[in-house]
């Protein structure tokens, strides 16, 4: 797996650098059949409504030429930071699940025909 961290001068932070590393690598073990190139885009946006906030935006490209992007601002960027990875987990997990269901799909199929 490797990881590109982008984005403004928060995406320096050495603290923020290791959470997303560490949150990176627990991904990669979580799904270790999959081959994850991850960029992690971090900036600082203002709303007129929200006030100053952290967006993260992650970009999972994966083996079978398919994309996730999630994206999440908090207050804090530990919080969007979570928020993401959380998020791309649970969607990795559907894309698993999916592609589970298809392969069963196709044996099925495959077993029954007469």
């Amino acid at each position: 797996m490797s990881v590109r961290i982008t984005g403004d001068m928060l995406a320096l932070d050495r603290k923020l650098v290791r959470r997303i590393n560490r949150l990176a690598t627990e991904l990669g073990k979580a799904a270790p059949d999959q081959q994850l190139d991850l960029q992690v885009k971090i900036a600082e946006e203002f709303d007129q409504v929200r006030g100053h906030r952290v967006r993260c935006e992650l970009v999972a490209n994966l083996s079978a030429k398919r994309q996730i992007i999630v994206r999440e601002a908090h207050k804090k960027a530990e919080e969007s930071i979570d928020t993401a990875f959380t998020g791309l987990r649970t969607k990795l997990r559907r894309l698993r699940i999916r592609s589970l269901g298809k392969a069963g799909a196709a044996d099925a199929l495959r077993a029954t025909g007469t």
